[in-house]
């Protein structure tokens, strides 16, 4: 009778409703696409990439039509020599056989003075000694004197010669220089920007235009799946949404999933997903459901877009 008592507990524990299975959701998984597309409006003539294709990270993946980048390259390459060109003969002034034209021009006025000097010298002579009239030494004062001024303008026209621009002049064309050199910074960058460099490591998920095609910053050429660029959208009962907060880490299986899958909770929607005509009701209350996105932890390679995947909702942890 004793043994039948304590046998009791048991059987009882037997029959005993069994607990309640945690909590599940069910979502899938969303590929984060990247789309390549160029910069300009150009005829794609290279494509070096099939769909489904791994590409490292830099790899050129199409190229694209160029030779009017090239022709904008070089009229700015040229515009910058130009520029540089106007610069250096302001700061240098005038050019050498200018100033030898001046130089030259000078000496001949130093001759004339050279020469006025004699002739005066003489008339001076002559007025002592009473052999020539006072009118021909005031002519050869005179003489002197324009030679003498010619010599002090042309040595002042040497001088200003040899003189750069005015410092405005100057500035205004090394802000030109500046100008000219951006301007054919961004000419090289955009005919760059016509081969198609992959921004990530990842799998080539479609391809969109075909050698031939126009492509543009509207009309991508390809759509490129990074590596680990995936995440969770999983669709949670109203019930259970009190228990989660980003950053939780929440269980994932899926079919064909090895077990350890985890993914960590980066956004819960603030509104629900459906809602019900009447939602003010118990019975009404189950039938809402809130959006929640997880990142899957790294490593998680099985895990392919458009994949069903449930997700239990009662081991979050952080």
């Amino acid at each position: 009778m004793m043994a039948f008592l304590c046998a009791l507990p048991v059987i009882a524990g037997l029959f005993s409703p069994c607990a309640p299975p945690p909590p599940l959701a069910v979502g899938y998984v969303e590929g984060e696409y990247v789309l390549l597309a160029p910069l300009d409006v150009a005829e794609l003539i290279a494509l070096g990439v099939r769909r489904g294709e791994k590409v490292a990270a830099g790899q050129v993946v199409a190229r694209l039509e160029d030779r009017d980048a090239r022709i904008a390259v070089d009229n700015a390459a040229a515009a910058l020599l130009q520029a540089e060109a106007e610069l250096a003969n302001l700061k240098l002034g005038k050019r050498p056989e200018e100033i030898a034209v001046l130089d030259a021009a000078l000496t001949s006025a130093e001759a004339e003075q050279d020469q006025a000097k004699l002739l005066f010298d003489r008339q001076a002579d002559l007025l002592k000694r009473g052999v020539t009239a006072q009118a021909g030494f005031d002519q050869a004062s005179t003489d002197l004197a324009m030679a003498r001024a010619k010599v002090a303008q042309q040595k002042a026209n040497l001088a200003v010669a040899r003189l750069p621009a005015r410092a405005e002049e100057i500035v205004a064309a090394e802000n030109r220089v500046k100008q000219a050199r951006a301007a054919l910074k961004q000419a090289d960058w955009r005919l760059e920007k016509r081969t198609l460099h992959a921004p990530a490591a990842g799998e080539i998920n479609d391809v969109i235009r075909r050698p031939g095609e126009v492509a543009g910053p509207t009309a991508p050429v390809l759509s490129l799946l990074p590596e680990g660029a995936t995440k969770l959208k999983v669709y949670v009962r109203e019930e259970a949404l009190a228990s989660l907060a980003v950053g939780a880490m929440l269980a994932v299986r899926c079919d064909g999933c090895g077990a350890g899958l985890r993914a960590r909770i980066s956004y819960i929607s603030a509104d629900p997903e459906f809602t019900p005509p009447v939602i003010y009701s118990l019975e009404s209350r189950q039938k809402l459901v809130y959006l929640v996105e997880a990142r899957p932890e790294p490593g998680a390679t099985m895990l392919k877009p458009g994949q069903i995947v449930d997700v239990d909702l009662g081991s979050t942890a952080k």
